[in-house]
């Protein structure tokens, strides 16, 4: 009688292989959801962007940043300028003028529309407490499209 102990050559390749399809499948399958966590992450701290520009308001924003720009002063801002762009996205923040109102925008990863077509998806808030997703071009404007 033979006294077989241990895995033969054949069986651990097909383990193998079957390990790398189910890892694959689920790989793909998380992927959409990698990006929500960034966009989530994107919109958390724009919230606290709108919070940034709450304290700094002294009847108008006047010492809240213009951005996009390459030298932010407030170290505030600048992190979390900095943790949007980790995530994917870029920190827009437009003032009016004199400024009195602002609106503050990132772009987010994840895109809607078809795969033919797809649109830029962007989280703006603004002065005014109204906060949006929208694929509307947000150049030049000072408050979010409602």
């Amino acid at each position: 009688m033979l006294n077989r102990k241990g895995f033969t050559l054949i069986e651990m390749l097909v383990v193998v292989a079957v390990i790398g399809i189910l890892s694959s499948v689920l790989l793909n399958a998380l992927g959409p959801a990698k990006q929500k966590a960034k966009d989530s992450r994107i919109e958390q701290e724009l919230s606290q962007v709108r919070d940034l520009a709450e304290t700094l308001y002294d009847g108008d924003y006047d010492a809240l940043e213009s951005l996009p720009k390459t030298n932010i002063l407030n170290q505030n801002l600048k992190a979390l300028s900095d943790d949007i762009t980790l995530q994917g996205g870029e920190l827009v923040i437009r003032k009016a003028n004199p400024a009195l109102n602002y609106v503050a925008y990132s772009r987010l990863n994840l895109t809607t529309g078809t795969s033919q077509n797809p649109q830029t998806t962007y989280y703006c808030l603004d002065s005014t407490g109204n906060s949006s997703l929208t694929t509307t071009d947000l150049s030049g404007r000072t408050s979010c499209p409602l």
